[in-house]
């Protein structure tokens, strides 16, 4: 299908998202707000944090991609007590090798989710550089009553290697899978849990292609990659509604925020062209990477040109209401990946703008995942 920018949103909708952009609470790091950050666990340079999983008895499991580098584990557990670190869910599916099956070990994991059946859920986005036939993405469950797999589903003939599946929601209510996907045209995909068939939505739509007129900006440069060009990720923030009747979205280098019905998504009788016009444009906010959403409906999201975390709700007119929700510029950089537990908001900081792009920034201080109150 023709790909549409955000340019071509109503001109009134884009008025009332300008407002918002404009907003004080959003538009620049205020200092010090909200609860104080509590360090669950900092970790240095042999483990690039990004994704994070927290069950309901408090687990902590993280994870480490090797888009770029290898870390010296992959998946790991973390006592949140001691600091220790065990690799998940054994030292074996820690050692990659090229010349395996990819099956029983760990590629690149991209994305960590504990669901509300307490099962954990790992993200494998597997790397564009590896034969994808052999070694394809894939999205493995946990049972984390004895630390073995349910199941696993791959994306064979679902995505290539020039897409990047990035974040994972579950929907228990249904039995499917929904998931981002941050490279090639950017897209959705809808993994039906039970059958493990899975389509790839959405595919170039103007809800999952980052805004080319709109940049992810570090100061006053715009963010580049090693290779100079610039810093474009398609659909990556992925919230799923308490109820399982919405999927949040967003690409991470535009500002630009989107929902869809769950049901849609699930509906293979609809054509591309149908189901674009199920989407619901929700405005302008921050411009965020990992998003999750709490048992009341609102929104959190790093806001990573800021470096704080923010809260989104929609207001009665229908428009999006973001507010600082945490911000520490002594410690918070990139707020990447998100969980809730125990009242909790988790957040892994990544600080991929560091590490990833051209910009060459020093490193502020460690990957870290910390934890805040949630309000009741």
């Amino acid at each position: 299908m023709t790909k549409i920018s955000a340019a071509d949103v109503p001109l009134r909708i884009l008025a009332v998202a300008c407002a918002l952009v404009a907003a004080p609470a959003a538009a620049q790091n205020p200092g010090k707000v909200g609860s104080p950050l509590e360090t669950i666990k900092a970790f240095e340079d042999d483990f690039r944090l990004v994704g994070i999983g927290v069950s309901a008895e408090g687990r902590v499991f993280a994870s480490a991609p090797a888009s770029r580098v290898r870390s010296r584990f992959s998946m790991v557990e973390v006592n949140p007590r001691s600091g220790a670190i065990t690799p998940y869910p054994d030292a074996a599916w820690n050692n990659f090798s090229e010349q395996g099956d990819g099956k029983s070990e760990w590629i690149s994991v991209q994305a960590l989710w504990v669901d509300k059946a307490d099962h954990l859920w790992a993200l494998d986005s597997s790397l564009s550089k590896v034969d994808q036939e052999r070694l394809p993405p894939k999205l493995v469950e946990f049972d984390l009553s004895n630390n073995k797999v349910i199941r696993q589903y791959d994306f064979k003939g679902v995505v290539s290697a020039k897409d990047s599946l990035n974040d994972a929601r579950i929907d228990t209510v249904h039995h499917y899978a929904y998931l981002t996907n941050a490279g090639n045209k950017g897209s959705l995909v809808a993994l039906d849990l039970k059958t493990g068939n899975a389509r790839q939505v959405l595919v170039g739509d103007r809800s999952t292609f980052a805004d080319p007129k709109q940049h992810l900006m570090i100061g006053k440069e715009i963010a580049l990659r090693p290779d100079g060009s610039v810093v474009a990720i398609h659909a990556d923030g992925i919230a799923l509604s308490p109820d399982a009747q919405w999927l949040y979205y967003r690409p991470l280098t535009d500002h630009n925020y989107w929902r869809v019905a769950t049901s849609a998504l699930r509906d293979a009788r609809l054509s591309e062209t149908e189901l674009a016009k199920r989407v619901e444009y929700l405005g302008s906010s921050v411009l965020s990477g990992g998003l999750i959403m709490d048992k009341h409906g609102t929104l959190y999201g790093g806001d990573l040109e800021n470096g704080t975390v923010v809260s989104i709700t929609r207001t009665p007119s229908h428009t999006l209401n973001t507010k600082v929700f945490v911000s520490d510029p002594s410690k918070l950089s990139w707020a990447d990946g998100f969980a809730i537990s125990g009242g909790y908001l988790y957040i892994a900081d990544s600080h991929l703008w560091e590490v990833a792009f051209k910009n060459d920034l020093p490193r502020s201080g460690p990957f870290t995942i910390f934890r805040v109150k949630l309000p009741r």
